[in-house]
């Protein structure tokens, strides 16, 4: 039965091969190192320099006015140096086409004698329209806010009896405080990526992968018991995959800095990311889990699979249904981490993984999330198990998907028990 001298045997095996593979070397040390940081940093230069170009535009506006008080809210119009003023025949067709951001009417008011009345007429699809609208709206704040302050000067009002309400603000988050919640908002779901990713290429390419190379017979003939090359190969599975996820945790938590500093700018200095040195036994814990469960559940989709590419269409869609739950839900900085989501799997560990950053520790939910997480471990290598006893399944003619199997020799095969006692 089960061998540790085998085991340990084959899985030295899967190892060395897998660093003599190029595909996975590059999806288990290159990519969660260098590809996904590079990739943020672009992202938030090229959000930067968006920016950048945005705010740099001339807004361009068409203004008719026709209201003698007006006349000083025209010229600071005018005044502004981001807006340039146009003539067309058509200013509603202008805004339509693109030709004209924003068309301002300034008009008398027939309710109260010497106001006037705006008119913005803009177009919310377009963002150089919406952003004149915006300078707009602060340019008329900005000079009502001047208009009534002289007024109540000039009825003696002093500026702090006019000013009536003082509003002082006081962040008590610590630069470390922001810069665990802002890795909390980011490391999870690109922690689901590089465990999938690291663990998705070893665990076809030692299933369908030996299949396809007509090495998997070979292995199985072996002078030892399947359950030794099960739980050998698994284990190399889990190593490269937890791998790819700490490699990745590493060169995100060393990099941000960087990353986040074309976004930021010189705020990025009054930001520590750091990680409680308490965090640490948990977050490899929470990371080993994630590993087995994602590394248990590929492997078996992979075992129906007689080509390496039919594997990878197989597996493909639960990597991107694994992303969209767990890293999507908990890029939501509200979501609480409660006993309900604690129960439920890949959720869990991203809140736990969140918290766990920003050194926050509910350790109810944390029972939970690891009991929950061993059952669904426990019920994927009971299932590998059993594909284990099905020769077919094993030698690769069995004809159909993992569905059908579970269907036809396991869910049946319940009842039929049932039905006979």
């Amino acid at each position: 039965m089960a061998s540790l001298a085998d085991i340990r045997l084959i899985y030295v095996r899967e190892i060395r091969m897998a660093l003599r593979e190029r595909h996975i070397v590059y999806y288990v040390v290159l990519l969660p190192i260098f590809m996904y940081p590079i990739m943020i940093w672009l992202m938030y230069t090229g959000m930067s320099f968006v920016i950048g170009q945005t705010e740099g535009f001339s807004s361009r506006i068409m203004m008719q006015q026709t209201a003698e008080a007006g006349r000083e809210i025209e010229t600071r119009i005018r005044a502004e140096t981001r807006i340039k003023l146009l003539v067309v025949e058509d200013p509603l067709s202008a805004i339509k086409s693109g030709d004209l951001d924003l068309f301002i009417e300034i008009e008398p008011n027939p309710n109260f004698k010497d106001n006037v009345r705006l008119k913005f007429a803009y177009d919310s699809s377009k963002d150089r329209s919406r952003l004149a609208k915006d300078r707009l709206d602060n340019l008329i704040t900005t000079f009502r806010s001047g208009y009534l302050e002289s007024v109540g000067i000039d009825h003696g009002l002093t500026h702090a009896a006019y000013q009536k309400i003082w509003v002082l603000q006081k962040n008590v988050a610590s630069q470390r405080d922001m810069g665990r919640f802002i890795l909390g908002l980011m490391v999870p779901m690109l922690l689901i990526v590089m465990v999938a990713m690291g663990g998705m290429f070893p665990a076809l390419d030692a299933t369908a992968g030996e299949r396809e190379r007509s090495t998997w017979e070979t292995m199985l003939s072996t002078a030892t018991h399947r359950i030794n090359i099960l739980t050998a190969k698994y284990a190399y599975v889990v190593t490269l995959s937890a791998m790819a996820g700490m490699l990745n945790f590493l060169a995100v938590t060393i990099s941000m800095r960087s990353v986040m500093a074309p976004l930021l700018g010189d705020r990025v200095d009054d930001i520590s990311f750091s990680i409680p040195f308490s965090a640490i036994p948990l977050i490899l814990l929470v990371t080993i889990l994630l590993a087995m469960m994602v590394s248990a559940f590929m492997m078996i989709m992979a075992a129906f699979a007689k080509t390496f590419k039919e594997a990878q269409s197989m597996v493909s869609p639960f990597v991107a249904l694994m992303v969209l739950p767990g890293g999507v839900l908990t890029a939501f900085p509200g979501i609480e981490f409660t006993t309900g989501l604690a129960a439920i799997p890949i959720v869990n560990i991203c809140l736990l993984f969140r918290e766990s950053i920003a050194g926050i520790y509910h350790w109810p939910q944390i029972g939970i999330t690891v009991f929950t997480e061993f059952i669904g471990i426990g019920l994927m290598l009971w299932l590998a198990t059993t594909i284990l006893k099905y020769e077919d399944v094993m030698a690769g003619s069995f004809e159909g998907s993992f569905g059908k199997f579970l269907k036809q020799r396991v869910i049946r095969k319940g009842v039929r028990k049932d039905m006979d006692k």
